[in-house]
């Protein structure tokens, strides 16, 4: 491994114990300070950890065998394909639930049941996203059937 998986698994341990810190100052966001004290802490030991292990000569050999076997799924033309045709149902189904989202909020809305404005506020939101993510869509195929 490089050594700069080391170094990334470190920094992420200490980014994780600042906002420890930031949690004793009871602040407003101290909860929020809390989940990032875990996300960046445990894969930041279980980085330092798959460093200290994968550079130890025992395990120098397994090491490489997974590099290689990383190598062959990363070229693999059926595997390519799977990840591109899974990219673009994650794609299709992330615009089906936006457009499910913005018709229940605005129910809801209507109903009573979440307040209006807030209601209204939330679909001009998704409904930006949504924009955002078709433009998106179009514009990296575009990019992308010129290139290639």
């Amino acid at each position: 491994m490089k050594k700069s998986d080391l170094w990334t698994g470190i920094g992420m341990i200490a980014v994780g114990l600042a906002c420890l810190a930031a949690v004793f100052l009871n602040t407003l966001v101290s909860s929020l300070f809390a989940g990032l004290f875990g996300a960046f802490t445990l894969p930041g030991i279980a980085q330092v950890y798959k460093y200290c292990k994968y550079t130890s000569p025992k395990h120098a050999a397994e090491y490489r065998e997974r590099l290689e076997q990383e190598q062959i799924d990363l070229r693999d033309e059926r595997k390519e394909m799977l990840r591109n045709k899974s990219g673009r149902i994650a794609y299709i189904l992330g615009l089906l639930v936006l457009a499910v989202s913005m018709t229940a909020f605005s129910f809801l809305g209507k109903l009573g049941i979440v307040e209006e404005s807030a209601a209204r506020l939330l679909i001009f939101f998704l409904a930006g996203y949504l924009l955002f993510q078709l433009f998106a869509g179009i514009l990296i195929y575009g990019l992308l059937d010129a290139k290639y």
